[in-house]
């Protein structure tokens, strides 16, 4: 059974300064104020949007650090709410709230793994997101997630 949720995702149009205050997204859509923006470690907040892709923000939300984004990064979309400031415990229920399971403190991105049948409680499990770089076509670096949605 999937999420109550899933975040939506966009990704940054630009490379973002650890001091911006102005992000570049491929898309607005969903996008309102209060809305939290979490990309590489850090949680941002929607101050406004205006009529093409450009965003206001608020910088480092809930303790964590405002550091540069390269372009391309993934943001995941989100109320406040919807975050965490701890790792999952114990295993995922069928019905899980929010996918995926981000912790904001650590950065780590969580997703619940596994049998989704009644009573299959003990065979679920949360797996974290990993990250694996390599070279592809003409050297450029090739970034792969694993896993990128739950099951």
């Amino acid at each position: 059974m999937p999420a109550t949720v899933t975040l939506s995702t966009t990704t940054l149009s630009f490379s973002v300064g650890a001091s911006d205050r102005k992000v570049n997204v491929a898309s607005i859509s969903g996008l309102t104020p209060g809305t939290r923006l979490f990309v590489n470690d850090e949680l941002m907040e929607v101050v406004s949007t205006g009529t093409d892709t450009w965003v206001d923000v608020l910088r480092g939300r809930d303790g964590t650090p405002g550091v540069a984004h390269d372009s391309g990064a993934t943001i995941y979309i989100g109320r406040a709410d919807q975050f965490y400031g701890s790792d999952p415990v114990g295993a995922p229920h069928n019905s899980i709230l929010v996918s995926p399971y981000i912790n904001t403190t650590t950065g780590g991105i969580w997703f619940a793994r596994g049998d989704t049948l009644p009573g299959e409680h003990a065979k679920r499990w949360w797996q974290k997101q990993t990250t694996t770089y390599s070279e592809g076509a003409l050297g450029v670096q090739v970034e792969t997630l694993d896993p990128t949605e739950s099951t």
